[in-house]
This record gives C-alpha cells, sequence and structure tokens, in this order.
C-alpha cells in the first residue's frame, strides 16, 4: 500500500465485456495500491480525457481492436493529449491494440503502435498486471519496493446486483476477418473451482446475476483435441465428446445448484460449437431468457470465406432447437455487411435469413479489413463504402420490421 496524499487513477475503457472486465481488474489493482478513482466530470468525451489529464495520476486508455474506428478513437485521443495544457495523469494504454503487437501472434509490430502513438507514455498487454506494476514504479507513482499480492486484489464492482465472470481467456477460432485470436492469445480456460469460488464469494456480497464470460464459451474445459474434433464435426458435433458431453453446460448446472444465484447468462457462443446437451440447459429455471449466438453471414459461401465452420442451415436448425427447449426466448446475434465477395444477392441471403429468425437482438457491423488478419491478407476488400452503408440501413430496416 501506499501511503501519504492520495492519488487519482481514471480508466477510459472502449470495446466489449472483456475490456469492462479487465478495467475492473485495473481498478482493483490501484485501489489495492492506494489509488482513488477519479469522478467523472459530465461533458463530452474530449473535456472528460481533459479534465482526467489534469486531475489524475494515472489515466488508462483500454483500448478495442474489432473495427478500425475502434483504433482510431485511441488515436484520436492521442491529439487530445498532445493539446492539452497542464497535464498531471501518465498516460498508459493498454488492451486489444497492445495486444495485438504482443506475443506470439502479432498483428503488426509494437514500433508501428508507437509511432501512431508517440503521446501516450507506456503500454502494457492485456492482463499483464506485474508489467503494469512495473510501469507505475518506473514513473514514481508507487514505490521500489512495493509488492502486489494478487489474492488480495478485488476486482471494482460498479453494480451492486451483476458481475461478469471470466470463465477463459483468449480465442483459437481464427474466424478470418477477427482480430481477437491476436490481441488476446491462446484460448486459456480458468479451472471450475476458481470460478465456482469467485461466484460464491461474489453472491456473500449480494450479487445474484452473473454473466460466464469468454471469447467461446462453449469450448471452456476442452482440450486442443476435443476442440478440433468439435469444431469439424458440424451438426454431428455432438458425437465428437465424450459420453459426459460438453464441459461448460456441466458447469452451468453447478453454478445452477449455488444459493444466492437468481439468474445466468453467458457470452460468447458459437454456433458450431453449441451442442445438444448446451441447448437443454435452457429448461434450467435460472437460466436468462435471452441468448446470444453470432452468425455474420446469411450465405454460405461467406461463411466458409469467413471461417465459420456452420452453414445457414445448421444454425437455423439450432435456434429451431433452442426454441423447442424455451419457446418464449429471445436471440440476439451479430452481422457483417460487406464482406469481401459479398454480392447484392448474397447479402439477400442475410436479409432472408433476418426476416426469418426474428431476432430480438442484432448488431450489424460493416466490415473493415483488420490488419495482420488472413481476410486483410488475401481478400480484397471489394465493397464500397456507401455501398456497406445501404446494406447496413436496410437490413437495420428490415431487422426493425420483423423483430418479435
Amino acid at each position: 500500500m501506499t501511503s501519504g496524499k492520495s492519488k487519482f487513477y481514471y480508466i477510459k475503457t472502449f470495446g466489449c465485456y472483456a475490456n469492462e472486465a479487465d478495467s475492473d481488474l485495473i481498478a482493483g489493482v490501484l485501489e489495492e495500491l492506494g489509488f482513488k478513482e477519479l469522478k467523472r466530470k459530465p461533458g463530452n468525451e474530449t473535456s472528460e480525457i481533459k479534465y482526467a489529464l489534469k486531475n489524475s495520476d494515472v489515466l488508462i486508455i483500454n483500448s478495442c481492436s474489432v473495427r478500425q474506428k475502434s483504433e482510431d478513437k485511441v488515436y484520436g485521443l492521442g491529439k487530445i493529449i498532445k493539446d492539452t495544457e497542464g497535464i498531471k495523469a501518465k498516460v498508459i494504454l493498454t488492451g486489444c491494440m497492445v495486444g495485438s503487437v504482443s506475443g506470439d501472434r502479432r498483428r503488426f509490430s509494437e514500433k508501428e503502435l508507437r509511432e501512431k502513438t508517440k503521446n501516450y507514455d507506456a503500454y502494457f498487454a492485456p492482463g499483464d498486471v506485474d508489467n503494469f506494476i512495473e510501469i507505475l514504479k518506473k514513473f514514481d507513482l508507487i514505490g521500489k519496493d512495493v509488492v502486489v499480492d494478487r489474492k488480495k486484489i478485488k476486482r471494482r464492482q460498479l453494480d451492486k446486483h451483476h458481475a461478469y465472470v471470466n470463465v477463459s481467456y483468449g480465442c483459437d477460432n481464427f474466424c478470418s476477418y477477427c482480430v481477437v485470436p491476436y490481441s488476446r492469445g491462446c484460448e486459456i480456460s480458468r479451472s471450475e473451482k476458481e470460478i465456482i469460488e469467485e461466484i460464491k464469494c461474489l453472491v456473500n456480497k449480494g450479487i445474484t446475476d452473473f454473466t460466464l464470460c469468454g471469447q467461446n464459451v462453449n469450448s471452456w474445459g476442452l482440450s486442443n483435441e476435443e476442440k478440433f474434433r468439435l469444431r469439424s464435426g458440424g451438426k454431428n458435433g455432438d458425437k465428437n465428446l465424450n459420453s459426459e458431453g460438453l464441459p461448460f453446460a456441466r458447469l452451468i448446472k453447478k453454478v445452477h445448484a449455488i444459493k444466492g444465484v437468481e439468474k445466468i447468462d453467458f457470452i460468447s457462443s458459437n454456433p458450431f460449437d453449441f451442442t445438444k446437451d448446451l441447448v437443454k440447459i435452457f429448461k434450467l429455471p435460472k437460466v436468462s431468457n435471452y441468448v446470444h449466438i453470432a452468425v455474420q453471414s446469411g450465405n454460405n459461401d461467406i461463411l466458409k470465406a469467413m471461417n465459420r465452420r456452420h452453414s445457414v442451415e445448421e444454425f437455423e436448425q439450432l435456434i429451431q432447437d433452442i426454441r423447442e427447449v424455451r419457446p418464449n426466448i429471445e436471440i440476439g446475434t451479430d452481422i457483417i455487411v460487406g464482406f469481401p465477395g459479398e454480392t447484392r444477392e448474397k447479402f439477400m441471403d442475410t436479409v432472408n435469413l433476418v426476416k426469418k429468425m426474428k431476432f430480438s437482438v442484432i448488431f450489424i457491423s460493416m466490415y473493415s479489413p483488420r490488419k495482420g488478419t488472413f481476410a486483410q491478407k488475401n481478400f480484397k476488400d471489394d465493397i464500397p463504402l456507401k455501398e456497406k452503408k445501404w446494406r447496413h440501413m436496410f437490413l437495420s430496416k428490415v431487422w426493425k420490421q420483423n423483430k418479435p
């Protein structure tokens, strides 16, 4: 712990639940070290960052790399840093942009990132708490002899009733457009014991609703060999598992049995390893009445180019199976429009799927090539931006007209 006058931190988070969870961990580390969180000042993003630069001792920017627009926001913050006078904070960049230049799966070089973010003071990869602490020591924000007991770190918990609990980190799917396997590294499952203990601890603090998180929660607890067999099995994937079925389905049942747990959600799930025993967990009363399963396209040629490992027909059958177990369930999905090679005719296949499936929630993205991915290296970005925008607008309108 630090002593003397309080130091303040501020965290600006971009991206998904994984980054939100990482920010909560970072906040927990800083609070264990005696820092206090700087309260946000009302205003737009520029005034927010300027206020944090002038009034906090450390400003953490937790970045996202899913789309170019996400990265451009981080580059834009660099201009705000440059144009702000009287800066007090050390500005540290973390998140998927740093993950993309770290480890064995680098999408581009660290040198390139540093050249584009010259106004940032330091960098650390997602989850690299040790390096983060060394950065704090380097800037004399904590003493050189400070030692952090990882077991004592308590994640920031902003919601009094709901908590995200990571069951795994990283991803080995390598969808051709996606940066996650590079920015988050290899898929690693947390132990069942660790997950259950964390949930019980949170229940004791009054948390009742839980979202089990991973880049692909379905493959939690599977060996690499089992994942390969399952993901190459298509609609017969269940046959590639042992008699005990999917470990993640068993984990949900164990969480369901914990006294004090009232609601269970899980994200993210993919169609290609959403097995029959996982479908059956919707019979459990505590399991949420909403499930999010990314289809990404309604055309099989595009799905193949995306390396999604499922067909449109298999996705439709999966949704039918889920609705047979839970007739009134709400289904959410993700769709990318304007992927390389997606003709207007192939796009209309996606439109027809949206009409048929009647999704309750849909997140539509326009394809943007992500440096270092298979798609960026091998496919020409051949759909004009104007056409992508039209497809985004058209599909949004179709969804709104057909949602339940």
